[in-house]
């Protein structure tokens, strides 16, 4: 049984800050993709979608804040990880496919992507694993064990292929580790570990020949000048043109001559740059460093290691989207089709942030000190 003290409302049922923060990402991102697709004769339909999603994940935020999650999850857990394994399973027989990857469902006029809810139920599944184990957390038994809470998920995902949302969720799997207690030397044999694993799959050819394209001209943009190296070069080029204070919302030439792809999903950061300059980038980036740092005050404050473990997991997964998407976008990451937290379009990472979010809400309502 997961030992947690017992529960106390802080002064407001919600923290306004954070959520504050959510809300004004998601729709400044709103804005962006209306900017993205400004030319598109469906681009409308995009945004009208981004606001459903932005209204549907504050409902579920909400919901899951005003819940005692320690109560929770630990009752939900063992459904929404069978849900989720049954989900990746279905979505590889009877998923759409777009792009040389089938990582989606389709629930009616809605596509569903059942990877995003792997995030959530690996962050709940470690976070008990862990709790029930504090005793031996340093056991590299222990370790190994929680290896697998995740070993099913991750390879089902990798099968679609998505390289990128498997990358986030053992990025979970270290930041909820590490926190944790568990010793740096068995992390840093894992991640030398998969290291290797992953070199043997590349020359195996298990590695698709788009995702090897993409790694390599991170490298080398040349390499791949018509695919990936294009990507690159355009993204660099408009976020480049933005130059202080951006060229006016709506008047970026890169992103209405619609020369970047995917710009609205993965790349939707060059709208960001190209128009609003290294200025409102900035501030972007800031927003995102609030987050964190908010996250982590909530990390701090609370005295339970179950609550501590949740905020670990929802932080791991926040940063490592925020900082590899910019980074993909400026070329200081391999371009791995992974979206910007609240601000690309698509509405089942949008809901899934959000989900992510109203944990931390609860875990804050926790706490024995307050945060207002």
């Amino acid at each position: 049984m997961l030992r947690l003290n017992d529960y106390s409302r802080s002064k407001l049922p919600f923290d306004p800050v954070l959520v504050g923060i959510v809300l004004t990402i998601s729709f400044w991102g709103v804005a962006s993709i209306s900017s993205a697709l400004r030319n598109d004769p469906k681009g409308a339909a995009f945004v009208y979608k981004q606001i459903v999603g932005i209204a549907l994940g504050g409902i579920c935020m909400g919901a899951l804040a005003a819940c005692d999650y320690a109560i929770l999850l630990p009752r939900i857990s063992k459904a929404l990880t069978m849900v989720n394994i049954g989900a990746l399973l279905i979505v590889l027989k009877l998923g759409t496919s777009s792009r040389g990857a089938q990582r989606w469902l389709a629930l009616g006029p809605i596509q569903f992507q059942p990877s995003e809810l792997a995030k959530i139920a690996a962050i709940v599944a470690l976070a008990i694993y862990f709790t029930r184990r504090r005793d031996t957390i340093r056991d590299f038994k222990t370790v190994i064990g929680s290896l697998s809470v995740v070993g099913i998920p991750f390879a089902l995902i990798f099968l679609q292929p998505d390289l990128g949302t498997g990358l986030a969720i053992i990025t979970v799997w270290f930041g909820m580790g590490f926190v944790s207690g568990v010793r740096v030397r068995a992390l840093a044999t894992v991640a030398l570990i998969g290291i290797l694993g992953f070199s043997v799959l590349w020359k195996a050819g298990v590695v698709k020949d788009y995702q090897k394209a993409r790694l390599t001209s991170f490298i080398n943009p040349a390499s791949d000048p018509h695919q990936t190296g294009y990507h690159l070069k355009q993204s660099q080029i408009a976020i480049g043109a933005g130059q202080l204070t951006g060229q006016g919302y709506k008047h970026g030439l890169q992103s209405g001559g619609q020369y970047i792809p995917e710009q609205h999903t993965d790349f939707i950061f060059t709208a960001v740059g190209e128009e609003t300059g290294f200025i409102g980038s900035t501030a972007l980036i800031g927003l995102y460093a609030l987050l964190l740092l908010r996250c982590a005050s909530v990390m701090k404050k609370t005295t339970e290691y179950f609550g501590r473990l949740i905020v670990a997991g929802v932080s791991s997964l926040l940063a490592f989207h925020a900082l590899i998407n910019i980074g993909m976008t400026i070329g200081l990451a391999p371009v791995t089709g992974v979206p910007l937290p609240f601000c690309s379009y698509g509405l089942s990472a949008l809901i899934a942030d959000m989900c992510c979010i109203g944990l931390v809400l609860s875990v804050a309502r926790r706490s024995d000190d307050t945060l207002f």
